[in-house]
């Protein structure tokens, strides 16, 4: 089962995606198998997995510093906001619904198990699983049914980094006032507090950094600089909308829609030499570009209203007289003459778009959600590049069509017309998202462009793999120059933990001992025992403990397994087939299932140091049974990890066992069915 550590902020954009993708590269290149995790992600900078599933376009950036492939377990909720009161949901990759904030809030702890059954398959996969969470965790009006902080951790038994961002000032009283306005409980999560966009001296901060870990005593395990690292940002609080500067060269200027989603798509622009890529919100700032790029959008009709009332669509549609215009997905809507909503689907109605490609858009209900390759087409002559492959993703609700002189450009695979431009081919749009990933494509339009204007083309262009690289390992190496990595190992193993516990008294928990984990033991000749262990076990459940859970000497088809299967917080650890009964084995036998049971006792307290309960159902009667050995199971209760919950079950407990119980209930048969002839009956005895 993997370890795990959460990423925290102050608040949204604090450095949380940044932070958890540094470490996802530092453990990768240490050599451990590392996934990232966001349980509810919001954002419209979304991508499309091989499997045709959506999720945070982040989280797809985490996996790519992890050198695996993204998938919909990283992400398994995705809010994608279509106004400012509400979000269509996406759940595990699909289109679930589309919520008010209010109808979403009432429906969060459903998705619970959906958000626990995709951490769990990271679980089985990895080593290290570095959680991202959102926003602050300190929003208290809104802790009680969290998803994706502090109910996270706790879910996942995870130790938390709090990250604090200085650049914007009062870092101290941010990170002071995240971890005190949370319950204790939350408190001691928090294992360090991390110090991001740092500028200047670091050796004026420190007297501040030390009254913090004397103020809130937590550790400040590191101070990140501010530094140029060029990775995919999250959302639309990236630094990179307020981008405005020209400079010498190549000029490309994107609309930025109140409704844009995917701006990733441009970030190629940004590593080409002799390029400059800047953000328009209005007329006065397009200027002369010298190619303007009409981003996606979550509300094509409502960001086209907004382009006729600010007036760029007449500055765009004056520009385009001279200038070169591209749309992506929502903007190659608008660059069409019609819009057609008439199922209501974004707006509603009849609207004209910007009219510079002959196209027509109809929306739909159903949503184009796809990763896909196609190839130019020969009679677009678009750079030469005929025979080029082109890949991309497609996640669009609405149908394209041609009303008559647009030019086909991309066949797509499955048969489908992608892409339009007009005759001379200066105006063309595209449903692909990740279009301009496709190097011989991008670097042929910024070549034509350069050649244009007379300045000669650097040949000697990075590829976009190779520059992502360079990135990610520049990230890496921040990563380890900034933070106390060797106080990070020690948290994942759990030993900073100890080691707190030491110094201060167990975090003041433990003269009332409700921070340390008990011995349970339901033993007697009377029906009930797994009974009992199964009810606490779902007491604990439903107080969000994660439990492990295991039973000795029974087969896998008991009725309770189904019931316990299906809760999220409780991994089942299945046993080997009994095939007979004890009484009907040889001692060869016998001493093979001993063998096996060992190795399982083994196996589970070497799990279950991430876990908040440990249930071993009928234990004590394989122990009685001289079929487990006694001696290792007092002595994994004596060295067990200090806030495990262990819970035994079985006849006849012997006096050294019972001196290491805290509880030990006996159920005592009356009266039994059994007595009479009656046999097992299904859903009682089995």
């Amino acid at each position: 089962m993997a370890k795990a550590i959460m990423v925290q902020g102050t608040m949204s954009n604090s450095g949380k995606t940044f932070v958890t993708a540094g470490l996802c590269r530092v453990f990768k290149q240490d050599g451990y198998r590392v996934a990232p995790f966001k349980a509810q992600n919001m954002a419209l900078n979304s991508y499309i997995t091989k499997e045709g599933l959506e999720i945070g376009r982040a989280q797809a950036m985490q996996a790519e510093a992890a050198m695996i492939e993204p998938t919909h377990w990283m992400n398994p909720i995705l809010l994608k906001p279509t106004s400012s009161m509400g979000s269509q949901v996406i759940v595990n990759g699909e289109v679930y619904d589309n919520l008010s904030a209010r109808e979403y809030y009432e429906k969060k702890e459903e998705l619970v198990p959906e958000v626990m059954r995709a951490y769990h398959h990271l679980e089985e996969e990895n080593d290290i699983i570095v959680i991202e969470g959102a926003g602050s965790p300190a929003e208290i009006n809104l802790s009680e049914f969290d998803l994706v902080n502090m109910g996270m951790a706790k879910r996942a038994n995870a130790p938390v980094i709090l990250v604090a961002d200085i650049d914007r000032g009062g870092v101290f009283a941010s990170a002071y006032g995240t971890i005190k306005l949370l319950p204790r409980e939350d408190q001691d999560r928090f294992c360090g507090i991390v110090i991001n966009k740092f500028r200047g001296d670091v050796e004026i901060l420190k007297p501040g950094l030390s009254m913090l870990e004397d103020l809130t005593g937590k550790p400040v395990l590191g101070v990140i600089p501010m530094e140029k690292i060029d990775v995919d940002d999250e959302d639309s609080l990236s630094d990179r909308l307020n981008q405005k500067t020209i400079t010498e060269g190549i000029d490309v200027a994107v609309i930025r829609l109140p409704h844009i989603s995917n701006f990733t798509d441009f970030s190629v622009f940004e590593l080409i030499d002799g390029v400059s890529l800047r953000y328009v919100t209005n007329k006065k700032e397009l200027g002369k570009p010298d190619l303007i790029l009409l981003p996606g959008t979550k509300n094509t009709m409502g960001d086209m209203e907004w382009l006729i009332e600010s007036g760029l669509e007449a500055a765009i549609k004056r520009a385009a007289q001279t200038t070169r215009v591209i749309g992506i997905c929502g903007g190659f809507q608008i660059l069409g003459k019609e819009l057609h909503d008439p199922e209501g689907v974004e707006h509603g109605g009849n609207m004209r778009g910007l009219g510079l490609l002959d196209t027509s858009t109809i929306f739909q209900g159903a949503k184009t959600r796809t990763r896909i390759h196609g190839h130019i087409l020969p009679e677009s002559n678009l750079y030469h590049l005929e025979e080029s492959g082109i890949e991309g993703y497609e996640i669009h609700m609405g149908i394209t069509q041609n009303l008559g002189d647009a030019v086909p450009m991309i066949r797509l695979s499955d048969g489908r017309t992608d892409a339009y431009m007009t005759k001379d081919g200066r105006i063309w749009g595209s449903y692909l998202h990740g279009i301009f990933d496709n190097e011989n494509l991008v670097f042929g339009l910024v070549e034509d462009l350069m050649r244009e204007k007379g300045i000669r083309p650097d040949q000697n262009h990075l590829s976009v793999a190779e520059y992502k690289e360079i990135q990610y390992n520049k990230l890496a190496d921040l990563i380890r120059e900034s933070l106390d990595m060797d106080a990070i190992y020690k948290i994942l193993s759990g030993e900073k933990g100890e080691q707190s516990m030491e110094k201060k008294g167990c975090g003041g928990l433990c003269d009332d001992h409700s921070g340390k984990g008990l011995v349970h033991i339901y033993c007697g000749d009377g029906k009930g025992k797994t009974t009992c262990s199964v009810g606490l076990m779902m007491r604990a459940a439903g107080s969000g403990k994660k439990i492990l859970y295991h039973q000795f000497l029974k087969g896998n088809q008991s009725s309770e397994r189904k019931i316990i299967e299906s809760r999220p917080e409780i991994t089942v650890i299945p046993g080997k087939e009994m095939e007979k009964f004890t009484f009907q084995m040889d001692p060869e036998e016998l001493g093979a299932l001993k063998k096996e049971n060992d190795a399982m006792l083994d196996r589970l307290f070497s799990m279950a140091k991430d876990f908040d309960m440990l249930v071993m159902d009928e234990s004590v009667y394989a122990i009685d049974g001289d079929l487990l050995d006694e001696k290792k199971m007092i002595k994994y209760l004596e060295e067990k990890p200090y806030s495990l919950e262990v819970v035994l079950t079985g006849r006849n407990p012997s006096q050294a066992l019972m001196e290491h119980a805290d509880y030990i209930s006996e159920i005592q048969k009356v009266k039994h069915p059994f007595d009479q002839g009656v046999s097992s009956r299904m859903g009682i005895e089995k």
